[in-house]
């Protein structure tokens, strides 16, 4: 997304508007992560291919055609120099790391490797850090040892403000413990990490209430990532939504506020057949 516009302005601003990419994905975004991560780059070798579609006024090429295309994206080609942005950044702090048992462990590695290809569809490794971990690596992210801005919030379900639109766009560091506690063992874990910073603490809700709200770290930071470039925060949660999350949501509106408001629940919360028919089911009603 932002690294593959980036691309295509260097490309543009070097007189190249075709390029061949053989077997890879018809993305810029993901090339030029490619590019930054592995031994991919670009060298001049005319071929002839058919052009499959055309991104920020780059046309790419795949396969055998009649057009003559000049510039191949390979292994081991030249890098082309990108302006990297230094920010947003996501940082994990993973200090409660050697405090969680083995499943714990091991859930939050996984969503904490889920975030890396997350960062990857807006931005690259370099906008990810993790700080005070444990020996762990992830690509080419960065351990840090320290916040270098006081722009910073700390993602937290219990904070004392609440996030909207103008916050997360105009922060430059987001930090989110290496844990998910709301309503779990280690409830108010991330509070306690939180004291740390010199940062405000904020709070994703959806119409005021955290529950609903994606919990673990990969979907808060897509949330995060997709309000930062343009998308409504309601609307980001509710997309990156689970089934179980949606559910959770309808019950306890329904149990605090009763049956009239399901079927406007169902419909703002996006909930298809699947999700109503367990609804109903967990509040004892036939379908019809």
């Amino acid at each position: 997304m932002i690294l593959g516009k980036l691309l295509a302005e260097e490309l543009k601003e070097r007189g190249i508007y075709k390029i061949y990419i053989g077997y890879e994905k018809p993305s810029l975004q993901s090339i030029a992560v490619k590019m930054l991560v592995k031994n991919y780059g670009f060298v001049k070798r005319e071929i002839s291919s058919r052009r499959i579609g055309e991104i920020e006024g780059i046309s790419l090429y795949k396969g055998k055609g009649d057009e003559k295309v000049d510039l191949v994206f390979t292994k081991g080609g030249d890098k082309i120099p990108l302006k990297l942005p230094k920010y947003p950044l996501i940082v994990i702090d993973m200090s409660l790391f050697n405090e969680l048992d083995e499943e714990e462990k091991r859930k939050t590695l996984l969503q904490v490797n889920l975030t890396l290809h997350v960062i990857r569809k807006f931005l690259w490794d370099g906008n990810l850090a993790l700080i005070n971990s444990p020996n762990i690596s992830l690509g080419k992210a960065r351990n840090i040892d320290k916040i270098e801005t006081d722009n910073c919030v700390v993602l937290d379900p219990y904070g004392d403000i609440i996030a909207n639109e103008e916050i997360i766009r105009k922060t430059d560091v987001f930090i989110i413990g290496g844990i998910v506690d709301k309503g779990r063992r280690l409830k108010y874990a991330t509070s306690k990490l939180a004291e740390k910073y010199p940062c405000k603490t904020v709070k994703i809700t959806l119409r005021g209430s955290i529950v609903g709200v994606p919990d673990e770290i990969n979907k808060i930071v897509n949330i995060i990532l997709e309000v930062k470039y343009g998308k409504e925060i309601e609307k980001a949660i509710i997309d990156s939504q689970s089934n179980s999350d949606k559910v959770a949501r309808i019950l306890v509106d329904v149990n605090q506020r009763g049956l009239q408001i399901l079927e406007e629940e169902m419909k703002w919360l996006n909930v298809n057949q699947k999700v109503y028919k367990l609804i109903l089911k967990r509040l004892g009603i036939r379908a019809s």
